[in-house]
């Protein structure tokens, strides 16, 4: 799967001329703020400017992936594109890599043969290739570092479907399974767990916090979650103190980068300096629940001769205190533009390209995609699914930030893939409860 998927990654690539570096405004279309910064880094400027212009030292994006870009610039040239074509292969890599964690996290939760669809459907839906064969961004790698935590928090709650069917390939064992999963109140755990899966945890959860700082929102619903059920198991490990490991690994893996913010800045900047930017564009007196791009420093001069004048601190501080005061005089209209988010979120942002059908197309299904996950999510709750709460919360929790910002397509990205999971899980479901329905008697014409 992870072979075919890749090779199928590759060809979109060459055969769509994704590759291609548009020269207008330098470039700055490829990576945007990303490519900007892995520019200023290839040339011994460091982590900075993140726009057209040289700004200075920057926070404005989480380091791991804009060095990434920046080790690619460097081999194979800034904006060239030889270096396109690595960057979007390693992506497409991760991308690939991606499907065993999501084959591992469906059969777990389902069978096998809930992981066979979903491993194939990840490695061949297009929709799936589109941000690892298209953006020179974070997106691939992010999710799958979150699929490895997700497939890793499973793991560590002792969830396995197999150990309650030996045979789980057909539908009815299928329900048999999730029927004997449900039917124990308490986890099965083995009867020691190690710290190294705890220190992994930490790990795992400190690279995704120095890739995208957004999906922490997450973190702490899985972490308790996780150290509830060990503590209901009474594993002789003591999970606690585990759990206290797994976050000094955590914070050991960001110290160097909040040091350096510490340094550089002489303020305390955890992971990214721009909340307070990103607040403002999504919340003012024309928001209508999207990006406010016109008031970017990307595409504002205005904004960007600010940006430079007063500093990225500084300038973001006082978008900060912009949006606090909208929001502050405003709490209906926050309110509304905050659904008017969570509906774009799931349902898709409007998007004007000359053409309402494919446009409308794209919207349905993306709805469809979410209809039918949170469809998976009803019914392992049905079930009583052990695993309910872990992919209930992270449906809950990962979208939060972009309720208050504003919505894009590319940020549910690192949640199709257990969304994914649930569609089949759905779909299993149902042929499961097709499959047990008994047959009707015929109707007899005999009077007697």
């Amino acid at each position: 799967m992870v072979w075919v998927g890749l090779i199928a990654r590759e060809l979109a690539i060459f055969i769509g001329h994704t590759y291609r570096i548009s020269k207008l405004e330098g470039s700055f279309g490829f990576g945007w703020e990303t490519g900007r910064i892995a520019r200023s880094i290839a040339s011994g400027q460091g982590f900075s400017s993140p726009f057209q212009d040289a700004t200075g030292p920057t926070a404005w994006l989480a380091p791991i992936y804009p060095y990434l870009l920046a080790g690619v610039f460097k081999a194979f040239g800034v904006y060239t594109t030889r270096s396109a074509i690595v960057i979007l292969t390693i992506n497409s890599i991760f991308s690939a890599l991606t499907i065993i964690p999501v084959f591992y996290i469906a059969r777990r939760t389902f069978g096998p043969r809930a992981a066979r669809w979903t491993g194939w459907l990840a490695a061949l839906f297009p929709y799936a290739w589109y941000w690892a064969i298209k953006w020179a961004w974070e997106t691939s790698l992010a999710t799958l570092f979150l699929a490895c935590v997700f497939l890793l928090s499973l793991r560590m709650a002792g969830i396995d479907s197999m150990a309650f069917s030996t045979q789980p390939s057909s539908a009815g064992s299928l329900q048999k399974a999730i029927d004997a999963m449900a039917s124990d109140s308490r986890v099965q755990l083995s009867p020691r767990l190690h710290i190294t899966e705890w220190l992994w945890f930490g790990l795992l959860w400190g690279l995704i916090a120095l890739t995208n700082p957004s999906l922490l929102s997450w973190l702490p619903f899985c972490g308790l979650w996780l150290l509830i059920v060990q503590l209901r198991a009474e594993c002789t490990d003591r999970p606690l103190w585990s759990a206290l490991a797994a976050g000094a690994v955590c914070l050991a893996v960001l110290s160097p980068w909040v040091i350096r913010n510490y340094v550089v800045f002489h303020r305390f900047i955890p992971l990214r300096s721009n909340f307070g930017a990103e607040l403002r564009m999504g919340n003012g007196g024309n928001a209508v629940g999207l990006w406010r791009f016109w008031m970017h420093p990307s595409s504002n001069v205005l904004e960007r001769k600010k940006f430079h004048e007063m500093g990225e601190i500084a300038y973001v501080e006082m978008k900060r205190r912009e949006a606090f005061a909208f929001i502050h005089s405003n709490p209906l209209s926050f309110a509304q533009l905050s659904a008017k988010r969570a509906i774009y979120f799931w349902y898709g942002t409007p998007r004007d390209t000359g053409f309402e059908v494919l446009t409308l197309g794209r919207n349905v299904g993306f709805l469809l995609s979410s209809i039918l996950a949170f469809g998976g999510l009803w019914a392992m709750w049905r079930q009583r699914h052990p695993a309910t709460f872990l992919f209930a919360s992270l449906l809950f929790a990962a979208p939060l930030i972009y309720y208050v910002t504003f919505p894009h397509p590319r940020y549910r990205a690192p949640i199709e893939p257990e969304m994914l999971v649930l569609m089949v899980g759905l779909f299993l479901h149902t042929e499961s409860k097709a499959n047990s329905k008994p047959a009707q008697e015929p109707i007899s014409n005999d009077p007697s």
